[in-house]
């Protein structure tokens, strides 16, 4: 990693300049602790860090009332962290830090605190220590070290939050000798708003040299967008059809702007490591300006939490758990999750069907039990009740236990009975016997709803249809709409196929790769389309992260896109089954509005 190439060149220069300020330092005290310390001191230089610190812990513990016991602290810590201990490290110079404020190499242990968080990538932290490093210091060569620090450090991270409050402490000269550096990286960066604030500080601002010369940066400078995909190993075939969605996208940019764009793979070959490795790199990379990928929710999650608080846009195209944009304020989810399709239909249920009562049966594949959850927890927050739940499994085909156990919840009638008697004393056969509940949630995939749902029907067991993605599927429409009774289903899958976006897709896909295109190149497609958009003003992270936020009602080749306030995409379309096919419900209000 770039981060840990820095390493040897900080120790060397920390080395050079301190060489004759503190490993030549004598210290007063009695004949056999200046014995022992000359040995941590001389195990230092001669890079035997473990015995130094060995030696720095037993001159602690032996003479806790040492007039140098702050020293042989300090000495211990910087062992650890030649060693590479860092976390040891870490304690060492905080402990010291808060035991000895007044100690005169405070400073020091603020430097030596900020490389070690440095080391372990906590750039935030490692930058605000920097800084009090350098409000702190009374040496030149020390504050040219933490002014060069500051900057490699800058160089080197995707985004450092620092604010005016963060430089408040330092005097006015220390604060405009470190400002003036921090803002030509910013303006190498092409990053002018930042630059500005950071210079009207110290009451400056950009020459018109330095706009123009970001003019003409951004100007020239081709876009470049990173993939991050499986391109090789079990998920490649998924990894290329988005990528190829991307290569189309970027033909049509060409030609429509003129402008220059580069994509650049990365194979993340399916391992969430991986993807996180890379996503690491890209995130200090100068060049690149946004990334789209990775494939899986589990490597989005780890590639998401390593941004972190960086500024490097990624646009998350198809995996669909829930969260992901809450791992880093910069990523973006392009397919709704799965818990949206719930939320959007328990709404639906109670607020357009007033419906105050559900029985939900369910297939146990996991996305379609966190649904369940999702659509159980909201509905019950609205003011609803789940009367019962059902899990039914994979490989059934025969629903009637789980529809009996249902009616006989709704009727509170033994399950082990086959006939039911009435008030009246009638008696009436149980399974035939028809049984009301407002709403009848089932997600589930086609080729087990398309049994599941005439078996509900044959039961006779009544109301309404509510499912999700699995019932976008012609199997289930042809069941006819005696069975499937007017059921309304989420999916993000139908709408995008019937838009202009698609159209152009298709048609350029057909011509270069032969065939139609899938969601997932649609995907692909779209990723890099929003990206090209939100470059339009300018090519900076900065101002694509800033212009994806704006997205709404995008219409595009895999569906309409809205980004909410976690930058997940809230776009989530119901259709209702009717004539043996699926149709939209906006649509189908705004016929009954004409």
């Amino acid at each position: 990693m770039i981060l840990k190439k820095i390493l040897p060149i900080v120790i060397f220069s920390l080395l050079l300049i301190f060489a004759a300020e503190l490993s030549a330092e004598s210290i007063n005290d009695t004949p056999e602790i200046v014995s022992l310390y000359t040995k941590g001191k001389r195990l230092l230089r001669q890079g035997d860090f473990y015995e130094a610190g060995q030696v720095f812990s037993e001159l602690e513990g032996r003479f806790p009332d040492s007039k140098n016991i702050d020293l042989f602290i300090f000495q211990r810590a910087k062992a650890k962290y030649y060693f590479a201990q860092y976390d040891e490290a870490v304690a060492g110079f905080t402990y010291f830090i808060k035991r000895y404020p007044k100690s005169v190499y405070k400073a020091e242990a603020y430097f030596f605190l900020a490389n070690t968080l440095y080391l372990k990538s906590d750039i935030d932290r490692a930058v605000k220590t920097y800084i009090t490093a350098y409000q702190f210091s009374t040496s030149e060569s020390l504050d040219k070290l933490i002014v060069a620090s500051l900057q490699a450090a800058f160089k080197n991270a995707s985004s450092i939050s620092l604010t005016e409050a963060d430089l408040e402490k330092l005097s006015q000269e220390k604060k405009c000798t470190l400002i003036k550096p921090l803002a030509d990286i910013y303006v190498n960066r092409g990053e002018t708003a930042k630059a500005e604030r950071m210079l009207a500080v110290c009451g400056q601002t950009l020459s018109e040299g330095d706009r123009q010369e970001i003019a003409n940066r951004q100007k020239n400078k081709p876009l470049e967008i990173a993939m991050v995909l499986p391109m090789s190993g079990e998920l490649q075939s998924y990894g290329e059809e988005i990528y190829n969605g991307a290569v189309i996208a970027a033909d049509l940019y060409r030609k429509k702007s003129g402008k220059q764009i580069k994509i650049v793979p990365y194979d993340t070959k399916g391992d969430p490591i991986e993807a996180a490795q890379i996503i690491s790199q890209l995130s200090i990379s100068q060049s690149t300006d946004a990334v789209i990928g990775p494939l899986t929710s589990e490597e989005a999650s780890v590639a998401s939490a390593v941004l972190n608080c960086g500024s490097l846009p990624m646009i998350i195209p198809a995996a669909t758990e829930a969260g992901l944009t809450r791992l880093s304020t910069s990523s973006f989810q392009l397919s709704p999750n799965i818990e949206l399709e719930s939320i959007s239909l328990a709404d639906y249920a109670y607020n357009q069907l007033n419906a105050d009562s559900v029985v939900i049966i369910s297939s146990s594949i996991t996305d379609h039990i966190r649904m369940t959850r999702a659509f159980e927890k909201h509905f019950k927050q609205l003011g609803g009740t789940v009367v019962a739940v059902e899990y039914y499994r994979s490989r059934d085909k025969d629903f009637g236990l789980y529809i009996r156990d249902i009616k006989s919840i709704l009727l509170g009638h033994p399950t082990d009975s086959t006939f039911y008697i009435t008030e009246n004393g009638d008696t009436l056969d149980f399974e035939l016997l028809a049984t009301y509940v407002d709403c009848i949630f089932m997600p589930g995939v086609s080729k087990q709803l398309k049994q599941l749902v005439p078996q509900i029907h044959f039961y006779n067991l009544n109301g309404f249809y509510l499912g999700t993605d699995g019932w976008g599927d012609h199997s289930v429409y042809k069941l006819g709409d005696n069975v499937t009774k007017g059921a309304v289903f989420a999916s993000p899958f139908l709408e995008g196929k019937l838009s202009d976006e698609f159209m152009t897709l298709a048609a350029a896909y057909d011509s270069r790769f032969g065939k139609r295109p899938q969601r997932l190149a649609a995907l692909g497609f779209d990723a890099l389309r929003l990206i090209t958009q939100a470059a339009n003003s300018g090519i900076s992270r900065d101002l694509i992260k800033e212009n994806l936020l704006l997205v709404k009602n995008y219409s595009g080749a895999s569906g309409k896109i809205s980004f909410g306030d976690y930058r997940e995409n809230r776009e989530m379309p119901l259709y209702k089954i009717q004539n043996e096919k699926a149709n939209s419900l906006e649509n189908l209000k705004e016929e009954i509005i004409e």
